[in-house]
């Protein structure tokens, strides 16, 4: 008689029988009314590990009624990361302290990234911290704002507004999604900003979108970042801030993840702490834009009355120590000259170092100033 016309009494039985766990697979693929009865089963027998990599496996393909069996199963999901960020400072950006070795993602982060609505829930449910850090220092809010999941978004700021409430919860959210040209999410993330006090202002906000528009090329970006207040005459270094693995101003927007080793410990004083991981891309806004090299950005800046004099010259040095000669030529035809920086105990005939390292920098490049 075929295995498929026995009795489920007779089926239970031979199941309860096998010992190894590759024929118990073999027998419950035998039929679909075997799977259906069984189902539940394939997870049970599963180690820890195993049901952690088919919680991650379904987590990055949406399969949430797949990460429910193995719940359903005993299977547990880390609700905290390893960097104990829900314990930081509400203030704090997160600092490389530690490199991972062998580094793992985490299942909500994977659901965020694809946009599963469904996932995210379901892993929330079991009360994983919505802002968690995954051992690639990546969030589920950065990865939804990267590709521009606006539902997952509004999910993860509605299930827990204090967890994204501190100056950087958000910034590196506010970053990749303006470097992207999401303004959907952009507008979702600015109207949370504007309810209570988020401890990073629109203002503050706004300032990090220019700059990322402005590298980017993306008008509509930038149009957004002058509604809410952006001020292309603002010289603060803040806003161009930068974790190691986050988009720099010279790469494409879709470039893939980046894998961070030792050597990505720089150190940035935010703040007057020492973190590391963060660098600051020395810039203005007028050094920004011919970076990005799209002239209707730059019209668009000096319509918004963008003080070439006032930038001119710091953006002239900037351009000199990131060795960028089609930067440094497009501001001498603008008739920026280098004006030599007076430093304290120098005198005009006695250049101080760092008029040193600028003409020497310079004259290595062929450059005469």
């Amino acid at each position: 008689m075929s295995l498929a016309l026995l009795p489920t009494e007779l089926i239970l039985m031979i199941e309860e029988n096998l010992e190894r766990q590759r024929d118990r697979n073999a027998f419950i693929r035998t039929t679909p009314r075997f799977a259906l009865i069984f189902d539940d089963q394939l997870y049970k027998h599963n180690t820890a590990h195993q049901n952690a990599w088919i919680i991650l496996w379904a987590a990055k393909r949406g399969l949430d009624s797949t990460i429910r069996k193995c719940l359903r199963a005993g299977a547990k999901i880390t609700r905290r990361d390893r960097f104990r960020s829900h314990l930081r400072d509400i203030d704090a950006p997160e600092a490389l302290n530690v490199v991972p070795r062998h580094p793992k993602p985490h299942p909500l982060v994977a659901a965020a990234e694809i946009g599963s609505v469904a996932c995210i829930k379901l892993i929330l449910e079991k009360g994983v911290y919505p802002n968690l850090l995954d051992e690639y220092y990546e969030t589920p809010m950065r990865q939804a704002a990267a590709n521009g999941h606006v539902d997952v978004v509004k999910l993860l700021l509605e299930k827990d507004p204090a967890v994204f409430t501190g100056a950087f919860k958000l910034r590196r959210p506010i970053k990749i999604a303006a470097a992207r040209g999401h303004l959907h999410v952009l507008k979702v993330l600015f109207s949370f900003l504007r309810r209570g006090d988020r401890h990073i202002t629109v203002k503050e906000a706004a300032q990090i979108i220019m700059y990322e528009g402005l590298w980017h090329r993306h008008a509509n970006v930038m149009e957004y970042a002058f509604k809410k207040g952006a001020d292309p005459n603002d010289k603060s270094q803040e806003p161009t801030l930068q974790f190691s693995s986050d988009l720099r101003p010279d790469e494409l927007p879709e470039r893939p993840q980046v894998r961070l080793v030792q050597s990505h410990k720089s150190i940035e004083f935010i703040r007057g702490i020492s973190t590391p991981g963060w660098s600051a891309h020395l810039s203005n806004s007028l050094h920004a834009v011919l970076l990005g090299g799209d002239a209707d950005l730059l019209k668009l800046m000096l319509d918004r009355r963008c003080d070439v004099k006032k930038l001119g010259y710091e953006a002239l040095e900037y351009a000199i120590l990131n060795k960028d000669k089609k930067v440094i030529f497009q501001l001498m035809d603008m008739g920026i000259s280098y004006i030599p920086r007076l430093q304290a105990g120098y005198s005009a005939d006695e250049p101080g170092p760092w008029e040193i390292m600028i003409r020497g920098i310079a004259k290595e490049i062929g450059i005469e100033l």
